[in-house]
């Protein structure tokens, strides 16, 4: 009687637990705005992920308890968006009472599935009477429900940002009448484009209210990004009600790439984001076909291309809006899928998860001018080596656990070598894998000679002198990498040995690229037409470079004497690219522990004429320079692993404060 009775215990809490996680309000509770991030009724950060219904005049047969209900179950969304068409014919001004009752359809649906719900008044311009009438009167009938969120512009127009915030404040004051603190999405100029007018004069003693900004990915890019940056950085809360993934027309076709980056973007910041719209017209952001049942229940034959790949995204997060992917992929790499690419640059990456006590992975050498690659391989937290990856075509590597008391095991792959050696191809393709929940974490990119590669600092394979001349390479050691999980960062590496600032080692500009011409391009060489792009966009750029512009080369070749002007004039262009292309970061200026003496202080001279140069620069942070100890190299010419571990120690205490302001 005892075990039926603690069975039957058991099988409570199961159903209880199963229930808590299909209604996410009654886990997550009152939404409440902490600093810039939504978060749940304890103040711990989460996410709303759904989907935004079509306009109600026009799409009113969706509207109903039903389709929430698929929505939550099928799509995985923890909102929905009650879309009330306001102007055009059919709409609220002309029909309220309707209108009112079919988006109440979605309200009501919503509190009973247990996901959140925006009303959304749909309108592109002002209409104070209408709204404040129309708020006052949902706002006393939902306001005791914790699910409701009031969305009271959808995109103004032409107005000015003077004139919705008047608008707002009228309406906000109306709503808190009724319901004092659940959730208010304030819209911006220009559909919700315009949040750097926000930035500049935000709203005064409100409580618990979000901006909002709207994208299509086929027309609005990383501007929209940087303007939005730049205004959460300064402390605007925003909420991305409504995107997708063509232009913004509506029509046309579907930008994935682009979608991609604003997707992985709205991860690494945790903003919430709905995606238009649960309709069937014949248009790319209609996400259904006109066969799909009005209730819901829809086979994939039912969703047009913009459905299907919402759909297959949105079941990614999980109630409290994590985001789970099969693989990762970190710094210049060129993905083929989401389960196959090149490893580009040092320290480029691919990692996930997998059971079982060993793994076999599909790996290749795409040489450039001849040369091979190397991997290093980190398993479980722990590094289990370097590996030669010489094979033109594709072979089998095998990895075998440690701890086999674990049932999941996480592996990464980094490159270890630079872009020089050529690419390592990845195919994950087959690998049964266990999904990865999207950690957001801060950003460095670290831009640099052979020192920032990892050069030489390994002879654990061969000693200095045996082999080729990259043998030694292992750029999981270089300072960069080590001091990024020092910080528990995430890293990028955009490093060529023997590149300098105006000249290299043992050339000058005239006969070979420096490292600001091949900076841009992807494969960091001129003759690769792919273009770097700007999804990284570290919080802090770390940048080391002069040890090869003040070097005397090989000692053979005529060197022409250090050119201070030349050096200080191509480190300013530089740092303005890198502001072009990362509005929002900061900047750090690294001497070199391989130049000593009265180098050292020129060179040090020298970064303090670029710091200078940049002194009233009101759009970006101060610029910093850190110095490096001076040593002795230890590895082939070049710092060894335990040196690299010193730079990385001398270097944490600062980053760690500096990512943390």
């Amino acid at each position: 009687m005892k075990n039926f009775t603690k069975l039957i215990f058991l099988l409570l809490i199961t159903v209880f637990t199963l229930g808590l996680a299909k209604n996410p309000v009654q886990k997550i509770g009152k939404l409440q705005v902490v600093g810039t991030q939504l978060s749940d009724q304890n103040g711990n950060p989460l996410r709303l992920i759904g989907t935004s219904f079509g306009w109600s005049n026009w799409h009113p047969r969706f509207y109903n308890r039903e389709t929430v209900q698929w929505l939550k179950n099928d799509w995985n969304v923890n909102v929905v968006r009650a879309s009330m068409g306001i102007e055009p014919d059919g709409a609220y001004l002309q029909k309220p009472a309707e209108n009112r009752k079919i988006i109440e359809k979605v309200v009501d649906g919503a509190i009973k599935e247990g996901i959140y719900v925006i009303i959304d008044w749909h309108a592109h311009q002002i209409h104070t009477t209408e709204a404040k009438k129309f708020f006052s009167e949902v706002s006393k009938k939902y306001g005791k429900y914790p699910n409701v969120i009031y969305e009271i512009f959808n995109e103004p127009e032409n107005q000015s940002w003077e004139e919705v915030k008047g608008y707002a404040e009228e309406i906000i004051a109306e709503i808190r009448k009724n319901d004092p603190d659940n959730l208010i999405l304030v819209g911006c100029p220009e559909w919700d484009q315009r949040i750097d007018l926000v930035q500049q004069n935000p709203l005064k003693n409100v409580k618990n209210v979000m901006y909002t900004v709207h994208f299509y990915a086929g027309t609005h890019g990383q501007w929209l990004r940087d303007r939005t940056d730049s205004a959460i950085h300064s402390g605007i809360p925003v909420f991305i009600s409504e995107s997708a993934g063509m232009e913004a027309s509506g029509d046309g076709k579907i930008d994935d790439i682009e979608w991609q980056r604003w997707i992985n973007w709205m991860n690494d910041r945790k903003l919430s984001w709905i995606t238009w719209s649960v309709s069937d017209k014949k248009e790319s952001c209609s996400m259904l076909l006109p066969t799909a049942n009005s209730k819901g229940n829809w086979s994939i034959s039912d969703l047009n291309e913009s459905g299907v790949k919402t759909r297959e995204i949105l079941r990614k997060y999980d109630y409290r809006g994590n985001y789970f992917q099969n693989f990762v992929w970190n710094g210049r790499v060129e993905k083929q899928s989401e389960s196959s690419g090149k490893l580009i640059c040092p320290g480029s990456s691919v990692e996930f998860q997998f059971q079982g006590n060993s793994v076999e992975v599909n790996l290749k050498s795409v040489p450039y001018q001849g040369y091979y690659n190397y991997i290093s391989v980190e398993l479980d937290g722990k590094y289990i080596g370097r590996f030669k990856v010489d094979n033109s075509d594709f072979k089998k590597f095998t990895f075998h656990v440690a701890d086999k008391s674990k049932k999941i095991h996480l592996i990464k792959i980094f490159k270890a070598t630079e872009a020089a050696m050529g690419e390592v191809f990845f195919d994950g393709t087959g690998l049964k894998t266990v999904a990865l929940q999207s950690k957001s974490r801060k950003k460095i990119e670290f831009i640099g000679d052979s020192i920032t590669c990892g050069f030489g600092n390994d002879e654990s394979d061969k000693k200095c002198g045996e082999g080729q001349w990259f043998d030694q390479h292992n750029a999981y050691y270089a300072y960069g990498p080590v001091l990024s999980r020092m910080l528990d960062a995430d890293f990028l590496l955009s490093s060529v040995s023997g590149y300098g600032m105006y000249r290299n080692w043992n050339s000058e500009k005239r006969e070979e690229n420096i490292l600001p011409d091949v900076y841009d391009h992807l494969y960091l060489r001129t003759s690769e037409p792919a273009k770097f792009g700007n999804d990284f966009q570290p919080d802090v750029v770390s940048i080391c470079l002069g040890t090869n512009d003040l070097s005397d080369g090989d000692g053979k070749k005529e060197r022409l004497p250090f050119n201070k002007y030349k050096f200080v004039g191509n480190y300013i262009e530089f740092i303005q690219n890198i502001y072009r292309k990362y509005p929002n970061t900061r900047v750090v200026l690294l001497n070199s522990p391989m130049v000593h003496g009265e180098r050292n202080k020129i060179l040090l001279d020298c970064l303090s004429e670029v710091k200078d140069f940049f002194k009233n620069d009101t759009k970006h942070a101060p610029i910093e320079i850190l110095k490096f100890q001076e040593m002795q190299s230890e590895g082939c010419g070049h710092p060894s692993i335990e040196q690299d571990q010193e730079m990385a120690d001398q270097l944490y205490p600062f980053f760690k404060t500096f990512l943390n302001r």
